[in-house]
Parts: structure tokens; C-alpha cells; sequence
């Protein structure tokens, strides 16, 4: 099967060198992509590449979605919180421009990129898909954000064939991203889907991408792990994973630490996880630093997991 053969690759790769990809030279140490030394266990948060943005992230992912902004804390906690993000080790954080009506924008304007701007990889997106829309909706971003670039920019939520065709058109969108590259305002495009389905084919086909955000979880209903992952290998598109606890609606027989550690022991570059307080944040920096899962524990972990999607609905497919 596909999927036997990618994590059986990654995890030969993890353990003795790397892909080109993927994963760091393991000549550095520090770089391993998931929680060992040559010595002994890593105490730093593992970096791994992103793809042919050239640029070494760290494996967990600050989620700035609907947990995170739903999150009510006062300004001195929002800014703890993302101090001591920082010092965990967390340098990819991501948002984008509908999340929370602007909150999370908002949020990282004041309390991330001020103090950190120079030491992280932002990422945030739009849903617009004119031309317009999208030069309209980065200005928005980038004062909210407070930063004259990103480091990656994404058309969001791309599941339906005809956003391509409008992204695709004489006044689509996607002249937009290769203009604001070009510029240098965007430094990597990219964009965000659920399904493996017509419209996400078309968009990995059709778009000159750098990285990727999709569903990759255990519950395995959506296509992406066998149809996306080895073509995204083989083009060096940085892949970006998502709901990886299904929104939570996959926690049960198997726990939240199960499931970040399928999914990392799969060949992602990131694993983004909505942050939304203290606990979250320091469970799953623990998680990252782990061992790779072999395929015979992830194969227990698909197994207690027991999802039927003929019976049990995915929030984020509703």
C-alpha cells in the first residue's frame, strides 16, 4: 500500500539519513526531525524542512484557528502565552485572515510579531479568490499582522473545482500570489484543502506551490495520506498537517497524544495544532519531542481508533 511504503520510508530516513524533501541532514544533530540525539533524548523542539521553502520549522505548528481565538484570556496571559511558545521552541505559527473575524491576525500583530517577527515562520491566508480581493485582503493582513511580508501566504479552504476556475481566471486571484512573490511581499504561496477530491487535484496541478496545509489524521477519510503525500514528496511541497484530532471528534479510544504522533510519524513538515492554553501547549511540545511511531504502533492506533465515516461525521466535512 502507499501509505506502507511512505512511513516505512520516513521512518528509515528519520533513523538514518534524510530525504531531500523532507528532513534535515542528520550530519547536525540538533536538526533531527523527531526528538532524538545521537547521546540521548532531545531537549529542543525538532526542526524539520519545509519543503523547497528551503527553511527549517519547527515540527509542531502554533494553530491560530477557532480554539485559539475562542480562547478568553486578558492581554498579559496572550502575551505569556506566546512567550513562552517562543521558548519552547515553536517557530511556525499560522493563521489567517478569517480566523476569528480577525482575532487571530489581531492577536499575533500584538503579542507575536513585535517581539519575534525576525526569529519565526508566519503563514496566513485568504479566501478571496479575485485578483482584487486578494491584493485588498493582504494589505488588511499585513498591518494587522505588523510585518511587511510573510513567509507563506495560502488560498484558503480550496474544496470546490470552481474557486480554482475563478483563482485560475484573467482576473483570478492566483496572478495576485505570483505578483506578490515576485515583489518579495509573499516569500512562499501555498494553499489549504480537506478532501483529496477534484478540486485539491486540480490546485496541486494547476498552481506553482511551495507548501501545502491538508486533513491528515489517523481516521484516514479523506484521501490525503495516500493520494497527496507521495506526489507532494516527489515535488518537494512542504506539507503542512491539519486537523489532526478531527477537531477533537476523534478522541476517545485513542488519546490527543496518539494521534500528534501518527500524524508525525508520517512524512509531514509540520503538525499544527490549535494552541489555546498552557496545558495544550506543553502536552504537545512533549509529544513532538518523542520517538516516530513504528508502523506496527500505528497500526494499533487506526485499529482502537474504530472510525466509520458512514457513521460518525467529521465536523470540519459537515
Amino acid at each position: 500500500m502507499k501509505t506502507n511504503f511512505t512511513r516505512r520510508k520516513f521512518l528509515q530516513t528519520a533513523a538514518v539519513s534524510a530525504t531531500a524533501a523532507m528532513l534535515p541532514s542528520v550530519t547536525d544533530a540538533s536538526a533531527l526531525p523527531v526528538g532524538e540525539k545521537a547521546g540521548g533524548i532531545m531537549d529542543e523542539m525538532p526542526k524539520r524542512r519545509l519543503g523547497r521553502t528551503n527553511r527549517m520549522v519547527s515540527c509542531l505548528g502554533f494553530g491560530a484557528g477557532s480554539r485559539y481565538c475562542n480562547w478568553v484570556a486578558d492581554d498579559a496571559m496572550l502575551q505569556k502565552h506566546i512567550d513562552y511558545a517562543i521558548q519552547l521552541g515553536i517557530t511556525y505559527f499560522d493563521s489567517a485572515r478569517s480566523y476569528g473575524n480577525g482575532v487571530a491576525e489581531e492577536r499575533y500583530g500584538k503579542f507575536l510579531t513585535p517581539k519575534y517577527r525576525k526569529q519565526i515562520f508566519l503563514n496566513s491566508k485568504t479566501t478571496q479568490r479575485t485578483y482584487d480581493g486578494v491584493m485588498k485582503e493582504i494589505d488588511i493582513s499585513l498591518k494587522t499582522l505588523k510585518t511587511d511580508y510573510l513567509d507563506l501566504y495560502c488560498m484558503h479552504s480550496i474544496d470546490k473545482v470552481e474557486d480554482v476556475d475563478t483563482l485560475l481566471s484573467s482576473s483570478g486571484g492566483y496572478k495576485a500570489f505570483l505578483k506578490l512573490k515576485n515583489e518579495g511581499v509573499i516569500k512562499n504561496i501555498g494553499f489549504s484543502f480537506h478532501k483529496w477530491n477534484d478540486a485539491s487535484q486540480k490546485s496541486f496541478k494547476e498552481f506553482d506551490i511551495d507548501a501545502i496545509l491538508c486533513v491528515i489524521n489517523a481516521a484516514r477519510s479523506n484521501g490525503n495520506e495516500d493520494g497527496l503525500l507521495p506526489l507532494a514528496i516527489k515535488r518537494d511541497v512542504g506539507v503542512i498537517a491539519i486537523k489532526i484530532m478531527g477537531q477533537n471528534a476523534l478522541i476517545g479510544n485513542v488519546t490527543g497524544d496518539d494521534l500528534l504522533r501518527y500524524a508525525l510519524s508520517l512524512p509531514i513538515s509540520v503538525a499544527n495544532v490549535g494552541i489555546d492554553g498552557f496545558a495544550p501547549l506543553e502536552s504537545c511540545v512533549s509529544v513532538g519531542k518523542e520517538p516516530l511511531l513504528s508502523e506496527k504502533e500505528a497500526a494499533k492506533i487506526k485499529l482502537k481508533l474504530n472510525f466509520d465515516p458512514k457513521v460518525t461525521r467529521l465536523p470540519y466535512f459537515t
